[in-house]
């Protein structure tokens, strides 16, 4: 019996729905052997590879900014995490995954390429806001306009529904690992010190902000001297983090009004009523909330479950396709897709 799965094959994580539940999340990051090309670690593994290995030894994050950079990567890992849920029970399954709102043709060609290369029979596309959509029970099968932030590692997906399909959307190329390549920058910048994105990402999840704290706290972290070579602690603060995180929020403030501008006044009257959902990793950002409350003068309501809400909407889309009736929601093969 062939059974349907879902991917979410995100920038920071993969996720895996089959039968009734994620069985699957897992980094994004495979490590290989430069003298023989094939892998020696996955995910979580890997992971804690990144910038510490020999010159034997690369880490690759192989989706970049929600889409395929490095294909073969790709291949290899999804096929890894194809046989880690599956083992040999499935033959070939079909499969559902998660896009960025407006993705290219070639870039989903190259989605579709790379799951059938790693074991998928056909595959049905949809855009990751819209699966948010689903999986957080949004009802937008009506005349109304629902709008959806979705602040990935890699991108933020701004989404306006109505009618069971995307109304408005733009997908910026940036999102939570932009505030991580700021913070990278500043302190290069500012102390002559050279620390890794695994380092500035433990520096924003802990004392990170894009609202000013109302205690101001320091932390250490230590680096290379770019001057001597030598290692070098240097001390941050939650000041000094607003204002260089604020850069890449203030970015997605922009793409937002973009999007406000770009909509019919009726379907952003309804935003403006019921407030706009914010969902992604992104929006555990301390501060995002009010952030964008303050800046768009909406109300703006977090999700309890921000991380899950793409990969539970695919599994309610397996489970009940008949929340994608209104869209063109097939599952084809990667010939099917190249003739259209």
């Amino acid at each position: 019996m062939r059974t349907d799965i879902g991917i979410d094959f995100g920038t920071d994580t993969t996720r895996i729905y089959m039968g009734r539940g994620v069985v699957l999340s897992k980094p994004t990051v495979i490590t290989i052997d430069n003298d023989t090309g094939l892998p020696k670690a996955y995910g979580a593994e890997a992971y804690q590879m990144i910038g510490r290995t020999s010159d034997r030894l690369t880490s690759v994050c192989p989706v970049q900014n929600g889409t395929i950079a490095d294909f073969e990567a790709a291949q290899l890992l999804l096929k890894e995490y194809f046989t880690r849920v599956s083992g040999k029970k499935l033959i070939r399954p079909r499969t559902m995954v998660a896009i960025p709102g407006n993705i290219t043709a070639v870039k989903q060609r190259s989605v579709v390429d790379a799951l059938e290369s790693a074991g998928a029979r056909n595959v049905c596309l949809i855009e990751a806001p819209l699966a948010a959509a689903i999986g957080l029970d949004v009802d937008f099968s009506t005349p109304k306009g629902v709008t959806v932030v979705d602040i990935g590692k890699g991108t933020t997906d701004i989404a306006v529904l109505s009618m069971g399909g995307l109304a408005r959307c733009e997908s910026l190329p940036m999102g939570g690992g932009a505030f991580d390549e700021e913070i990278v920058r500043f302190v290069r910048r500012e102390y002559n010190v050279a620390i890794g994105v695994l380092t500035a990402e433990r520096i924003k999840k802990t004392i990170g902000c894009v609202k000013p704290r109302d205690l101001e706290v320091g932390m250490t972290v230590n680096g290379l001297n770019l001057f001597n070579g030598m290692p070098q602690s240097v001390e941050v603060n939650t000041a000094q983090l607003y204002e260089v995180m604020m850069v890449t929020a203030e970015e997605m403030i922009r793409s937002i009004q973009r999007v406000f501008e770009q909509t019919a006044p009726e379907m952003v009257a309804d935003t403006a009523k019921d407030g706009l959902i914010l969902t992604g990793g992104g929006s555990l950002t301390y501060g995002m909330p009010e952030l964008l409350e303050e800046r768009l003068k909406l109300k703006v309501k977090p999700v309890a479950d921000p991380l899950n809400c793409v990969i539970n909407g695919i599994g309610k889309a397996l489970n009940n396709s008949q929340v994608l009736k209104n869209g063109d929601y097939r599952f084809r093969s990667l010939e099917d897709l190249s003739i259209e």
